[in-house]
């Protein structure tokens, strides 16, 4: 028997298994598909992501991002972002080098089996594969994404609209350092082009924006790309919308099976390796005193809660006058301030007491 199973080898999944593998913990990951695996994502990720790893961006071939390019309805604005500050990453070779680092700590893996089974009873957990294969465990961790079948197994209600992307990965040798942005395209939503290792990633996310609409609104940002025999790919974004139930007896969830990704950047890796963080800290104490994980859910939403809602707050803003967003940007420095942002040196407290600072000035002004 194991001390903790993790189901899911994503980037919460994996620093989960790294951070307990470290401390010498018997941790086993169970991943559905064969690693390496491609995975639908942006990308984006700040430095302090790698901070809390304790491993460096060039491990993963982490791509530095020097410039953000800002679009709306045509014009187009450009600012400086600081160097080694924001990376984008390719999930397939991020996920598998995160995967195989924590197996070197010490974890185990089994891959291509998709859990299909749990059972619990007073001391054990047990998860049962396609495979017909049964894994027993004292501790379960959660890390199988938006529909989590382990959230369900726990009743956590993550019942509520969420947003949906589009995106399609191009090949492109040495693209510019840029992400771009682009508003106005949809209501609720922005498209983006993240630049990676050999390739660029294209896509729009919208949230209550018809589906069948989005791959048009998507064509208008692929004109310079080669795209034709790329295929368009769909996932949902499991943005946080409050607090809900993430943990229960000896089961928790990180990641995007918590819901925690932030509302307005759409950035979720940095946020599902805190929650492992989290998760690592009331395994530990759980082992040692021999308790459940009950405390895990109050301790992930002290650590984030406070920001996941004032991003929901600044999304709204955001999406509700983007014209307005767009003509105030000038007025700052948009590179600095997100790199601050993503990096945790500034807060979304910080960033809402901006905009209106700017809002009342220019109406003072008129």
């Amino acid at each position: 028997m194991h001390d903790v199973i993790v189901v899911g080898a994503g980037p919460s999944g994996a620093s989960s298994a790294l951070f307990l593998a470290r401390k010498g913990i018997d941790v086993l990951i169970i991943e559905k598909k064969k690693l390496p695996r491609y995975k639908l994502c942006a990308g984006g990720t700040p430095k302090v992501t790698f901070d809390i790893l304790d491993v460096s961006p060039d491990f993963f071939n982490a791509f530095s991002i020097e410039k953000l390019r800002v679009v709306y309805r045509g014009e187009e604005k450009e600012y400086s972002v600081p160097p080694n500050n924001i990376f984008t990453l390719r999930r397939e070779e991020f996920d598998y080098k995160l995967t195989m680092l924590a197996c070197q700590n010490g974890a185990s893996l089994v891959d291509g089996e998709k859990v299909t089974g749990i059972e619990e009873d007073k001391r054990t957990i047990t998860l049962e594969t396609a495979l017909g294969h049964k894994f027993k465990t004292r501790y379960l961790i959660g890390a199988d994404g938006i529909g989590s079948r382990i959230a369900r197994f726990i009743k956590s209600d993550f019942k509520y609209p969420v947003p949906l992307a589009i995106q399609k990965d191009i090949p492109y040798e040495n693209p510019d350092p840029t992400i771009s942005l682009f508003m106005g395209l949809v209501p609720m939503g922005y498209g983006w082009i993240f630049p990676k290792d050999g390739m660029v990633s294209a896509g729009l996310g919208a949230y209550k924006f018809p589906p069948e609409e989005m791959p048009k609104v998507l064509s208008n940002i692929l004109n310079s790309f080669d795209h034709k025999n790329i295929p368009l790919l769909a996932h949902p974004i499991s943005f946080y919308r409050g607090k809900r139930r993430l943990a229960r007896g000896n089961v928790l969830l990180v990641g995007d099976s918590a819901h925690i990704t932030d509302p307005f950047s759409g950035e979720g890796i940095r946020n599902g390796i805190k929650s492992a963080k989290v998760a690592e800290e009331v395994i530990l104490e759980a082992i040692k005193r021999n308790k459940t994980l009950e405390s895990y859910t109050e301790k992930v939403y002290s650590l984030l809660a406070r920001e996941l809602f004032l991003s929901w707050i600044i999304s709204g803003i955001f999406y509700k006058f983007q014209n307005r967003i767009f003509s105030l940007m000038d007025r700052f420095n948009i590179g600095y301030i997100l790199a601050n942002l993503l990096n945790e040196r500034i807060s979304y407290s910080d960033l809402l007491k901006k905009i209106i600072k700017s809002t009342i000035q220019i109406r003072n002004r008129t």
